[in-house]
């Protein structure tokens, strides 16, 4: 058994009550972190995320009272959703016994729980902390903090020699009949929640396409612009139709909510990572900003928190689309999400949904363009086929768009073997009397 230094155990103790007076002084008003806390879990991701965990008890109902120069901005609508005194004392309490130290504080209405990500004593592993706080009756959910990555890469090299660097983009839109579909539906007024990085909103194909724009990571909205990956996905979902430049997404007058959860590895790269926290707060943000379609490009571990969340979602009514896995995941293994693969994947699942994944030319920051592959791409181009069934019936569910999708899905010999897709003009065929899309003129925007 190791010893430790009588000024070593009193500095961590004034830490810890120091801990104890922050989450004393939390506000009721809103959903808040400590300052520049997602930042700090940011880098304590990368570093060593196993240091971390999610902490929740339950948290009645109450309405918040507004303090001197507070706002309401997480929850605005109707009575706020504040954080009880039994609450805070559950808190404070395990904190106390289980010398946590709090990173972060916020409510989750959605689920009435009081949510914390606290880091853990060096004295014990986080395996053995979670068994015993599991055990403990106070305790609604205690896990650990998750990271997840985007599912998207770069491309092979190019040859350079290529006269038409659309030719690949134009051969993806021909494969789902986009052109085609845009004749009957081009997922007018339907919200798709876009949780992911951050976007170039400014972007000549984007103007008018971004509703809302939140950040869940960080107060760096020049970052926020610059991100890649984002910012790719939302070319490929909602890219501007007939402004004479660039490309057209699969649903291009869709609106997108933007929720930064997650960030970039490198400044000029696309790989990117979020954590179970940035990610709760986004999925509740969606549910609040009355989303239909929540695009996760994006997989990760089982994570308990951010299940219930997507689970209260989908019984809303909201549709989630993300990457499937052979193996247990988020949030491709759950129930009811609609799980994507790329066209070019073999071994698919039959249930899993298809859509070409492969050097597809999207949107780059700064106005530029680029080509992304991966399962990502797969993803948003599902989301933008939803969007567009969803804009000609806003009453159909999951179940019944899943098996619209799987209808209208083919396969075809290519080089490398078969290539099964999602037909978008067939789907939405399906909801239009009379409609054939082998009639409709097909239009390049």
């Amino acid at each position: 058994m190791s010893m430790r230094s009588p000024r070593s155990a009193a500095a961590k103790g004034i830490a810890l009550a120091a801990a104890l007076l922050w989450l004393a002084a939390f506000p009721a008003a809103h959903c808040q972190s400590a300052p520049d806390s997602p930042a700090h879990l940011q880098a304590a991701s990368r570093d060593d995320g196993s240091r971390f965990i999610v902490l929740a008890v339950t948290n009645a109902p109450a309405t918040a009272m507004i303090r001197a120069g507070g706002t309401l901005r997480a929850y605005p609508a109707g009575n706020a959703y504040g954080v009880s005194d039994a609450a805070r004392r559950t808190l404070r309490a395990l904190a106390r016994k289980y010398r946590l130290q709090p990173v972060a504080v916020w409510p989750i209405a959605l689920l009435q729980m009081q949510c914390a990500v606290f880091a853990i004593p060096d004295e014990v592993t986080r395996e053995q902390l979670l068994a015993s706080l599991q055990g403990d009756r106070r305790v609604a959910l205690a896990e650990p903090l998750n990271t997840f990555a985007l599912q998207s890469a770069a491309p092979p090299a190019r040859d350079t020699a290529v006269a038409d660097p659309y030719a690949s983009v134009q051969a993806g839109n021909e494969r789902m009949s986009i052109s085609a579909a845009h004749h009957l539906a081009t997922g007018r007024g339907i919200r798709i929640a876009l949780v992911d990085t951050g976007i170039d909103s400014s972007h000549p194909d984007l103007r008018g396409r971004v509703d809302v724009q939140r950040n869940f990571v960080d107060r760096d909205a020049q970052q926020f612009q610059r991100d890649r990956h984002g910012t790719a996905i939302a070319g490929v979902l909602a890219a501007n139709a007939g402004n004479g430049q660039g490309i057209v997404g699969v649903a291009p007058d869709a609106q997108l909510l933007a929720l930064k959860a997650c960030w970039q590895l490198q400044p000029d790269r696309d790989e990117a990572r979020c954590n179970s926290f940035t990610l709760a707060q986004a999925l509740a943000s969606a549910v609040e900003l009355k989303a239909q379609i929540i695009n996760l490009s994006l997989t990760g571990p089982p994570d308990p928190l951010l299940a219930a969340l997507a689970e209260q979602a989908m019984r809303k009514g909201i549709v989630i689309v993300g990457p499937g896995t052979a193996t247990p995941s988020f949030p491709g293994g759950l129930a009811q999400v609609l799980s994507v693969a790329r066209s070019e994947d073999h071994d698919v699942a039959v249930s899993t949904l298809q859509a070409p994944g492969r050097d597809v030319l999207t949107l780059a920051p700064g106005g530029q363009y680029g080509f992304s592959s991966g399962s990502s791409i797969s993803t948003a181009e599902i989301s933008g086929v939803a969007a567009l069934l969803l804009s000609r019936d806003s009453r159909l569910d999951a179940a019944r768009l899943h098996q619209l999708l799987q209808d209208a899905s083919d396969s075809r010999d290519t080089s490398s073997g078969p290539s099964r897709s999602v037909n978008a003009c067939h789907a939405v065929a399906q909801l239009v009397a009379g409609a054939d899309c082998g009639a409709l003129t097909v239009q390049v925007h």
